[in-house]
């Protein structure tokens, strides 16, 4: 009677067998997740070497945690506990998987990030490059703007396209002086800080840019209309089948897309612009926050 009550007890064989099957996935998703890591890592060692993005602002993904939660599931199903072992089996898995797919799209975001600050670089280099000729190291240096006039406007509006088209494929919005000075081909400027404003300046007075603080060292690029990012948006959220009203923080979340990292104050100004327009209808939450709704045409 004792024996038959203990092998009552097992998991079923069929539960046994899903469970190694599910296991064997999950092992399996881990092992691509390192692999999308490693590649993560050896773009930031080579984008650290380029000075394109620094040290301190690479974020570490640790997985070996995980590894401690597999061995937990292989003992539960190596356990004769029975049906209630599988329940916490199934548990530790479901856990196991939302957090491999939340390490999944912190990486691929990072990775994302990382890719496209390289990719500006290169483009950058495509489109001038004159950056890295040795004839060309003059234009690091500004040039006098009361002893050499012309020459100091010509190099002014020079650079100024060059910070507007890095500013465009390396995906930002928003620069700091401070950190803009550290990379490439900034970092070579004589007097960095100072040519930075001056180029600044000259963006501004295109109607390009604009200062958000007066100490000068927080400059805000407009490399597109708030227009152009108003249609992009909706068309976003109408491709998605977004039906149901949309919040800062889904735009936020959507990390491929360029407008994912508009300041929230232009966001604020596109939901108007997408309501008087007629594509959307905005609506101001209990928790004051802003959505939207779009309008399907």
């Amino acid at each position: 009677m004792e024996r038959h009550r203990e092998e009552s007890s097992e998991i079923p064989k069929e539960i046994k067998v899903k469970a190694e099957k599910e296991l064997k996935e999950l092992r399996n998703e881990l092992a691509r997740l390192r692999q999308l890591k490693k590649e993560k890592e050896q773009l930031e060692t080579e984008a650290t070497q380029k000075q394109i993005i620094k040290q301190e602002e690479i974020k570490t993904t640790e997985l070996d945690y995980i590894e401690d939660q597999f061995d937990k599931l292989e003992e539960i199903l190596s356990s004769k506990r029975g049906e209630i072992d599988n329940k916490v089996y199934q548990q530790h898995a479901d856990q196991i998987e939302a957090d491999l797919q939340s390490l999944e799209e912190e990486i691929i975001g990072e990775k994302g990030l990382i890719e496209k600050k390289l990719t500006a670089y290169d483009n950058l280099l495509d489109a001038y490059p004159w950056l890295e000729e040795e004839r060309k190291k003059f234009m690091y240096t500004m040039p006098d703007k009361n002893k050499a006039k012309m020459d100091y406007i010509s190099w002014k509006t020079e650079w100024a396209k060059v910070l507007f088209d890095y500013v465009r494929f390396a995906v930002l919005h928003i620069i700091y002086t401070r950190e803009l000075i550290t990379h490439k081909p900034f970092s070579s400027f004589t007097q960095r800080e100072h040519y930075i404003i001056e180029i600044a300046e000259q963006l501004i007075s295109q109607n390009q840019a604009k200062w958000l603080s007066k100490k000068k060292d927080k400059l805000r690029v407009y490399w597109k209309t708030l227009d152009v990012w108003s249609d992009e948006i909706y068309n976003w959220a109408y491709e998605n089948g977004k039906i149901e009203p949309i919040m800062i923080y889904e735009l936020r979340e959507a990390k491929q897309e360029d407008f994912s990292s508009l300041p929230l104050e232009d966001l604020e100004e596109i939901f108007k612009i997408l309501a008087k327009n007629r594509k959307a209808k905005v609506m101001k939450l209990e928790n004051g926050q802003m959505a939207f709704k779009i309008k399907l045409e």
